[in-house]
């Protein structure tokens, strides 16, 4: 029953993290098509001048970083970064990684704290050129704090598993 909740739980996560892969494309796809309009604008004459490329450009921009942090985290590659040995005694590695383990967590309760006061200021005003919500923007902080939380704790299981002499099926 264990293994079968566990597998289930592994699924729902793996479709969240494609998701999240998934609008990584589109909105990487959008600011380029946001950028090459500004650029075909401005050395085109028959193109307009559109002003909201600019906002659209910064928006999709700005979730493409807090979604691709949030994958950075589930692979290990954002906040964990490799400057000492890699053959380091199994304590030493266990105290190091803790100390990640509770420093990216210090950190996504702040982006979900505090980025939940910075949503409902942003929810209260909107873009000046698209009149886009800004919450719609902010909101970004919180849901990455929370999906890095997510992804935290999959990583601890499957270290855990790991440390126990078992293989993980969440692979990534």
């Amino acid at each position: 029953m264990e293994e079968k909740h566990h597998s289930m739980i592994s699924r729902i996560i793996n479709f969240y993290a494609k998701i999240i892969t998934l609008l990584i494309v589109i909105l990487m796809i959008s600011l380029i098509s946001f950028v090459t309009l500004m650029i075909l604008g401005r050395y085109i004459p028959f193109i307009p001048r559109f002003l909201w490329t600019d906002e659209g450009a910064r928006f999709s921009l700005i979730w493409v970083v807090f979604l691709s942090s949030i994958l950075g985290i589930r692979e290990g590659k954002h906040f964990y970064v490799d400057v000492l040995p890699q053959d380091l005694p199994r304590s030493t590695e266990i105290i190091l990684r803790t100390l990640y383990y509770l420093f990216a967590f210090s950190i996504s309760l702040i982006f979900v704290l505090y980025g939940r006061r910075f949503f409902l200021m942003g929810f209260m005003q909107n873009s000046e050129m698209t009149g886009l919500n800004l919450g719609t923007i902010y909101i970004s902080v919180p849901i990455a704090g929370i999906s890095w939380i997510i992804f935290l704790l999959e990583n601890i299981f499957i270290d855990l598993n790991n440390a126990k002499g078992n293989q993980s099926r969440c692979s990534h």
